[in-house]
Order: C-alpha cells, then structure tokens, then sequence
C-alpha cells in the first residue's frame, strides 16, 4: 500500500474507487442479505437489512474514495 501522503495519478485513483467501491457494496450486500435470511422473516424487512448493508458498504467506500482523490496529482 502506498503512504498516504504520496501523490497518486488519477487514473490510479479512479480505478482503486471503482475496485473498492464494488468489492464494499457486495460485501455490504453479502453481509446484509445473510443476516437477514438469518434473523428476520419478512420480506420487506430482508430487503431494508439488504439495503441496510449495501448502504454501509458503499458509504464506505465512498469515505474511502475522498482521501484517495486528496491526494491526485
């Protein structure tokens, strides 16, 4: 991993955001849809914890994905 004071191109950037921002939305997705098969019944629910959990995933990423274009060249 590069420090995060090092300048990074921005193609660089783009694509680290992109690979992050999909790997953490199906994580997100994963985890929000195994807890709801697990601990809730109905439908609408499974689908708020599955939206739940894409939301985490993404808000992540996206958190992520400002401090690497803080530091584009």
């Amino acid at each position: 991993m590069a420090h995060d004071d090092a300048r990074v191109p921005y193609d660089v950037a783009v694509e680290r955001a992109v690979d992050v921002g999909l790997r953490r939305a199906c994580y997100g997705a994963l985890a929000g849809g195994a807890s709801a098969f697990i601990f809730l019944r109905g439908p609408r629910a499974r689908v708020a914890a599955l939206a739940f959990g894409v939301g985490v995933g993404v808000g992540s990423a996206y958190e992520d994905a400002q401090r690497a274009f803080a530091n584009v060249e």
